[in-house]
Formats: structure tokens, sequence, C-alpha cells
């Protein structure tokens, strides 16, 4: 494991890439943690999202895309689903792409797998491994029209007199990411290399 071989013999490490798009930096210290945890294992490369369209996915052996959840979507999975079509075949159909979600919802709610099926068609989860991990909420760094957001959506809780425990998880900023959370993406992700 860790290595495959290449057509003249030589034994070359698999490499992974982790693509995030962080505008609180949950997204970000979760992908961090995986290069870490991975780092040992096989050859991982970190990309920001803005820093997207450097990536050469042909070099890569396994693909892993991280977003917020921001108003139901995943940052930047739109861009990423575009590169999907275009990633070698080997990647999509031998279960080497997975996206992973950040978000405050509690890792068991209900809705989790709904909300993360509603970002893909039938055929693309079919393609693509999902995770979600859990975060919290940073209004410090929200942007203007994201704390507008969330005070709406506070305002139709409360109208809605939903859950009081729902009202007071997104009244404040908190952050309940563990890196203990990344463990199940980080053997994905050492399996599919693997393969």
């Amino acid at each position: 494991m860790g290595s495959q071989m290449v057509e003249d013999g030589k034994k070359v490490e698999n490499r992974i890439v982790i693509i995030y798009c962080s505008k609180t930096g949950f997204t970000k210290k979760y992908a961090e943690w995986m290069k870490e945890q991975l780092s040992g294992k096989m050859s991982c490369d970190l990309i920001p999202y803005k820093e997207r369209r450097k990536v050469r996915f042909g070099e890569y052996d396994t693909v892993l895309f991280g977003g917020g959840f921001h108003a139901g979507q995943i940052n930047g999975l739109k861009w990423f689903k575009a590169q999907m079509q275009k990633l070698p075949a080997r990647l999509r159909q031998n279960g080497k792409i997975a996206v992973f979600a950040t978000g405050a919802m509690p890792a068991e709610a209900p809705d989790v797998e709904k909300s993360m099926r509603k970002n893909f068609t039938e055929q693309e989860w079919a393609q693509v491994k999902t995770f979600y991990l859990p975060s919290g909420l940073c209004y410090e760094k929200m942007g203007v029209g994201d704390k507008l957001m969330m005070s709406m959506f506070r305002a139709m809780l409360k109208e809605a007199k939903v859950d009081s425990k729902m009202q007071q998880i997104v009244a404040h900023s908190f952050d309940v990411t563990r890196k203990e959370a990344t463990v199940p993406v980080v053997e994905w992700c050492v399996h599919a290399a693997s393969r």
C-alpha cells in the first residue's frame, strides 16, 4: 500500500489532492488535519480553492474536495462537479473521488444525508463518496451578506417557534470541530489509494 507500479517498473507514491473551499476556517482546519494524517501514508497536496486552477488532476490517484454548507449548498462544489466530468476515467470509475462538507448541524441530524444528496445528481452521487463533518459557526469571519442571512434565519426560527435549542445553537459563534471526525475520511483515502 502507498505505492503503485508505473510502466517503466519504478514504484511511485500514491498521490492524493485535497482541494478545500473555506470561508470561516472550519473546512481548512479539517483539510489540514487530513493532510497531517495522510502525509505519513502517501503523498498529499493541500490546495485552497483560490488556487484550484493550478491542480493537474491527472497527476493524482485520489481526489478529495471539501466545502462548507451555505444555504444548503456546498461552497465551491459547482466548480468541482464541472471538473469531475473531465477527470480521468480511472478516478471516476474506481471510487477515487470524495467530497466532505462542513456545517453547523450535528452529524446525527436527520437532514444531513438529505442535504448532502441535494447537491448531487443521481449519477454524481453514485461516483462520489461523501462525508459530513460538524464544524460550527463563526460570525466574526462571516461577510455582511452571510451575517444578514443568518439573522433572517434566526428570526424565521423564532417566528416558527422552532425548538429553542436550535435557536440557541445559531445565536452565537461556536466550534465543534474534532480531529477524530476526520478518521473515516482518512481511512477512505487510504483504502481508495490501495485499489
